[in-house]
């Protein structure tokens, strides 16, 4: 994937300056949609976080947050958060596994993401107070040639060089890009043993 610049793959010796990252978890949540044409197909929920979040704001994301000291496990986290953000009930979800941590510098997170299924798609509900809008993503893009894209984005005094995927007008980067480009490799190696 492409790398963003001052992303951690450059090295672990910015993040020393930080300090000790605060634990957060995502759910990359599968499920089967019919689409016009009467076919199915796999599609991932995400979300457009309000523009007014003092944290992210405005980015797509996978359902997630903060692991409370309440939360079991960080899987327990992803799935609590999933039930906050789109109404999914966190007993339907059967958990498949975990991805790799990323670390998000501009919020100082270390970022587990859980790969989830259900076996139909749910009513999503999202969370007014912190989810402007609810997208559903086909799986299958994540494995088309072309793309991963490389675009400049920019905030309050930065800007810099992601990569990303672009959906319709979203582009999806940071740890979610990270998190959905480490799932397609799995689909890819996967396919390679089938």
């Amino acid at each position: 994937m492409p790398r963003a610049e001052g992303s951690p793959a450059e090295g672990q010796a910015e993040r020393s300056a930080f300090p000790p990252a605060r634990r957060a978890a995502t759910l990359l949540l599968l499920y089967p949609r019919v689409t016009p044409d009467a076919t199915r197909e796999l599609v991932i929920p995400l979300t457009v976080r309000h523009a007014n979040l003092r944290e992210h704001a405005g980015e797509v994301s996978l359902p997630g947050g903060a692991i409370d000291p309440s939360d079991p496990t960080p899987a327990d986290a992803a799935l609590r958060e999933a039930w906050e953000e789109l109404g999914v009930p966190p007993a339907d979800v059967r958990v498949l596994g975990q991805l790799d941590a990323t670390w998000i510098p501009v919020s100082n997170f270390e970022l587990r993401p859980f790969v989830g299924a259900l076996p139909s798609a749910p009513d999503l509900v999202a969370h007014e107070p912190e989810v402007e809008a609810i997208i559903e993503l086909p799986a299958r893009l994540l494995l088309e040639e072309g793309r991963l894209v490389e675009e400049v984005i920019s905030g309050p005094g930065w800007q810099r060089l992601a990569g990303g995927y672009r959906h319709g007008e979203h582009l999806i980067w940071g740890a979610t890009a990270r998190s959905l480009a480490m799932f397609a490799t799995v689909l890819r190696l996967a396919g390679e043993l089938t």
